[in-house]
């Protein structure tokens, strides 16, 4: 490549960059907490359906397009959340409602543990769910 003179006046545009929050985070390292599955035991909604999604450090993740669980149904829930390096996670689950959210159940997780499966147990209102979750490095 040879350089002229508008070459060389692009040049800082090429090398120099604002990221983002998320971006930033991402190149310091980090962790990322997955829900990877939802096995439905019970619903607590009298209708037999409960919408559910999930908040991680204050961030939902599908809340305007929850998942629809009935007795028996298991769900691959495909949700992540990044989360700072060796912090916690709290972990929430709801069910929609009308009211726009009942809390079923909450979990602080350490973020220092990595790989590991782990599966919670929320049992709240009448619904009873198994969650399949782990805690992991971010892929970049």
């Amino acid at each position: 490549m040879t350089f002229s003179q508008s070459n060389l006046n692009l040049l800082p545009e090429s090398l120099f960059k604002e990221l983002t929050a998320d971006q930033a985070q991402m190149l310091e390292g980090g962790k990322r907490v997955d829900i990877l599955s939802v096995k439905c035991i019970t619903t607590g909604d009298t209708d037999g359906t409960d919408e559910l999604f999930f908040n991680i450090n204050g961030k939902d993740l599908q809340r305007h397009a929850p998942l629809n669980m009935k007795a028996g149904r298991t769900a691959n829930a495909g949700m992540s959340a990044n989360i700072p390096n060796d912090s916690l996670a709290v972990i929430q689950l709801f069910d929609k409602k009308n009211s726009g959210g009942a809390l079923l159940v909450g979990k602080i997780v350490d973020g220092a543990i990595n790989d590991t499966f782990f599966t919670l147990r929320a049992k709240a209102n009448g619904g009873e769910y198994d969650v399949t979750y782990r805690i992991t490095n971010k892929l970049f």
